[in-house]
């Protein structure tokens, strides 16, 4: 009887050291899950406060300077009036070392608003979590060699009137902000 109750205790034991190591251990993924989401937020809070030089602290190792790096980040985003950048992220997804994070951006430029679909990466660099940065967290489809620029074009098309001779549509300008692949020039 006594060796029942001692075996009946131990598996207890056992059980509830168990529980504690399973819950340890989820516990501990979603506080990681929740730092790479953090990461991303509060890199794209910097590019809204401008803060170029110190968005380079929050990327993995590249082998792009740092002056580099802030340079190109700020004549883009600058470039192109860029404001108001917002994230919504829609899917984490854990990796051998680090997080896919899809999400969705919305931005204001001097062409209109502008918003897509991108995935960022973010993974563990001496025990600290850092975004894997090339272009493509500028625009999805923006290379490191391309380069990004606001036109405005004057359009003459003459004005159209209403019934009461009141200007319905002017000859005015419109911006927009695009990568023209013929110009890009490769390396």
């Amino acid at each position: 009887m006594k060796n029942k109750k001692v075996l009946i205790g131990a598996i207890i034991g056992i059980v509830v050291i168990i529980i504690v190591i399973i819950s340890a251990v989820i516990i501990i993924g979603n506080k990681e899950k929740e730092d790479a989401n953090g990461l991303l937020k509060d890199y794209f809070s910097l590019i809204n406060n401008k803060s170029y030089e110190e968005l380079y602290s929050k990327v993995l190792s590249m082998n792009m300077s740092k002056e580099d790096f802030v340079k190109r980040n700020q004549n883009i985003y600058e470039g192109i009036d860029a404001s108001n950048i917002q994230i919504e992220i829609s899917n984490v997804e854990k990796v051998d070392n680090g997080y896919n994070i899809s999400y969705h951006e919305k931005m204001y430029t001097s062409a209109g608003e502008v918003e897509f679909n991108n995935t960022a990466n973010v993974v563990k660099e001496n025990k600290e979590l850092k975004l894997k940065w090339d272009s493509h967290i500028i625009f999805p489809q923006l290379g490191d060699t391309d380069k990004v620029r606001v036109s405005s074009i004057k359009t003459k098309r003459g004005t159209i009137y209403d019934r009461n001779n009141l200007a319905l549509a002017e000859d005015g300008s419109i911006s927009s902000v695009g990568i023209v692949p013929r110009k890009i020039r490769r390396k």
